[in-house]
């Protein structure tokens, strides 16, 4: 789908969905625990639905409530295909689920997430009694992961450890968990905070995870957190043109994307609670330096911020935008420079070097069918002297199927264009 977006400010409220981040972990749990639960939130993204598709390919068993999907307790498969769609985080979260539960799964998918990397995952199933057959999909798995003493080189993705962790406590017998590598922490602490809830027993020291292998008891009804990583979105939006009122966010909440908050304050913005919503208003920003390690997600926000920011801005640790839905990067850069902002990646620093501009030119961008670049084009629009077209814009669906009639209702202006 092509779109054209009209330069307009935005104004107005707006409530963001649910959380992926917390919504992958909490429909797990609750699938896989002995009572019966109620989750309350938004599961319309692509995303969410591959997650819903694959559990109930494992077993789980959902029904569709006022609000939310009551969840009762598995009947488990001998034999399952999982189709996880585009969603990285349903492949690497589902395969050590599947093998813990000993069904032999066929995985598949769409697009990039071949690309994504498993490799370290999926030798450490090896090493515990699983059987691997295919390189990229269909990939099978086959077998039933013992409990013991695992080890995991996360430094290409927090999301194995939080796999082993949501797959760690269906064994029988308790084991032990040593990550080595850089991992993004705040992921890691969001997976902790689901299973503490779920009544999961871990402990942990250091780097290394002491599991009891006693289940997940999850009952009575929760509700999923508002999603911070979309939320950045509506705070560049509100600095960038009228005030913008955000609800159904947790102000204390564990995802890492809410620094957003605060590095957008540290570039001058205007952001402030009232009422229990986060507004943002009108701000003249300049630039900042920032590490990005943790919260790679938030980049493609933050880069429209400070793209229009008076001075230089860098982000630093960015390298592991290459291994997104795009090569976030690469896609990052290119929507800059098309909009007229200088723009250089600085290897020997893993740094990403921002030229801030008044006003953005108009452009034609693509999504590289990533819903954080398509959400991006849009809100840069907002700052463009001209219209700016928008290419594979139903990319948003992955996370935010929404996100185009919020941005109407705040008073954005799309022409959807004909193919």
């Amino acid at each position: 789908m092509e779109i054209k977006l009209i330069p307009k400010s935005l104004k107005g409220r707006v409530d963001l969905p649910s959380s992926k981040s917390y919504a992958h972990r909490m429909l797990i749990t609750a699938a896989f625990s002995r009572t019966e639960s109620v989750l309350t939130g938004d599961f319309s993204s692509q995303d969410m639905l591959a997650t819903l598709r694959v559990l109930t390919a494992l077993g789980a068993r959902f029904e569709s409530v006022d609000g939310g999907v009551k969840i009762m307790p598995a009947v488990k498969a001998e034999r399952a295909v999982a189709d996880c769609g585009e969603s990285g985080s349903t492949l690497r979260f589902s395969v050590p689920i599947s093998a813990a539960l000993g069904i032999e799964t066929t995985f598949i998918g769409a697009k990039r997430l071949s690309e994504r990397p498993m490799e370290e995952l999926l030798n450490c199933l090896k090493e515990h009694g699983i059987q691997v057959t295919g390189d990229g999909f269909p990939l099978k798995i086959s077998g039933k992961l013992s409990a013991g003493d695992y080890q995991i080189d996360a430094g290409r993705s927090s999301q194995y450890v939080t796999g082993l962790l949501l797959a760690l406590p269906l064994l029988d017998g308790d084991s032990t968990l040593t990550v080595h590598g850089e991992a993004s922490k705040t992921y890691i602490d969001i997976t902790l905070d689901v299973l503490s809830g779920s009544c999961a027993e871990i402990t942990q020291k250091g780097n290394t995870f002491f599991v009891r292998g006693v289940g997940y008891s999850v009952s009575g009804e929760k509700k999923v957190e508002g999603d911070w990583s979309n939320a950045a979105f509506w705070m560049v939006a509100g600095l960038l043109g009228e005030e913008i009122s955000i609800g159904n966010l947790n102000p204390s909440s564990r995802q890492g994307d809410r620094r957003v908050e605060k590095l957008l304050k540290e570039a001058g913005g205007n952001l402030s609670w009232n009422n229990g919503r986060l507004s943002a208003r009108p701000s003249a920003l300049h630039g900042i330096t920032f590490d990005a390690d943790d919260i790679p997600d938030a980049v493609p926000a933050m880069s429209v911020a400070l793209a229009s920011a008076n001075g230089t801005s860098v982000i630093t640790g960015v390298k592991r935008l290459r291994l997104k839905e795009s090569d976030r990067l690469t896609a990052v850069m290119d929507m800059l420079t098309r909009l007229g902002v200088p723009v250089a990646y600085i290897a020997e620093q893993d740094a990403l070097k921002i030229n801030g501009v008044p006003y953005f030119t108009g452009a034609t961008l693509s999504s590289y069918n990533d819903h954080r670049l398509a959400m991006a084009g849009a809100v840069a629009a907002i700052r463009a002297r001209s219209p700016v077209a928008l290419t594979g814009a139903e990319a948003v669906k992955k996370s935010y199927p929404a996100f185009f009639a919020d941005y109407e209702s705040l008073g954005g202006n799309i022409c959807r264009l004909p193919l």
